[in-house]
């Protein structure tokens, strides 16, 4: 099941990735483009077989499992700026882009880079779950994880408000779907935070929680691209047909 959901989150996002590599060309909204592209890395990273490929080339040290923390750090923090311009949501991005935002992005990688190397022994099978062996590693595998999924967490719960109202707003469906995709992204990336805690038989309904997040994030965002696109469609239709008129 692990391995599905691996495979299926990578193949969701490159199809995204791709599905928007034309507007960027273009040189429409290369933001949404690059978001797009770190979450691809990061899902690339998050298969095991591709992630120990990397890591050996890497020296075989496991620091893939660090710099993977960073990029989601990166591409979450991309995501909330986004998105709180598009939805005109000042305060949500005063706290992302803000004193506040930048200290617990600060302290997040501080917290997963102090973590990662008092480890001692790095044995990670894959990106988003360290399994390291010895009981000194033992003690502080869950404050690892929980150092790397801090940040996103404390993103998702800003967006929260701003994404509700957008889902109960009157804007066009295929805007409230996309909001309401991410809003469920945003859910279960808070759920991953105190998911690092649980014991190791609930490990198959992390990876559960940590790939919905991910997923709800992906699909709602190409749901907004979608929305957009319509949107300037109509738009220049109307400008058209206008211009036949007169």
């Amino acid at each position: 099941m692990m391995a599905t959901l691996e495979w299926v989150t990578l193949a969701v996002c490159s199809a995204a990735f791709l599905l928007r590599a034309p507007d960027a060309v273009r040189g429409r909204n290369r933001t949404v483009f690059g978001i797009l592209f770190l979450g691809t890395l990061c899902s690339v990273l998050a298969v095991s077989e591709l992630y120990e490929a990397v890591d050996g080339v890497l020296g075989g040290r496991k620091l893939t499992s660090l710099i993977l923390r960073y990029l989601v750090f990166a591409t979450v923090l991309l995501v909330g700026l986004r998105l709180m311009r598009g939805l005109a949501a000042a305060r949500a991005h005063a706290l992302i882009a803000g004193g506040i935002g930048r200290w617990a992005l600060g302290l997040s990688c501080l917290a997963v880079t102090v973590t990662f190397f008092l480890m001692g022994t790095y044995s990670s099978q894959d990106g988003l779950q360290v399994l390291a062996g010895g009981e000194p590693n033992a003690a502080l595998e869950s404050y690892f994880t929980a150092a790397g999924r801090a940040y996103p967490a404390y993103v998702s719960l800003v967006l929260v408000p701003p994404l509700l109202a957008t889902v109960r707003s009157r804007l066009p469906r295929l805007v409230r779907a996309g909001a309401l995709l991410v809003l469920f992204g945003a859910f279960f990336a808070v759920l991953t935070f105190p998911a690092s805690f649980a014991p190791d038989s609930w490990a198959g309904a992390q990876h559960v929680i940590n790939y919905s997040a991910a997923l709800g994030y992906v699909v709602g965002l190409v749901l907004f691209w979608f929305s957009g696109l319509i949107s300037n469609e109509s738009g220049n239709r109307n400008a058209t047909l206008r211009k036949d008129r007169n």
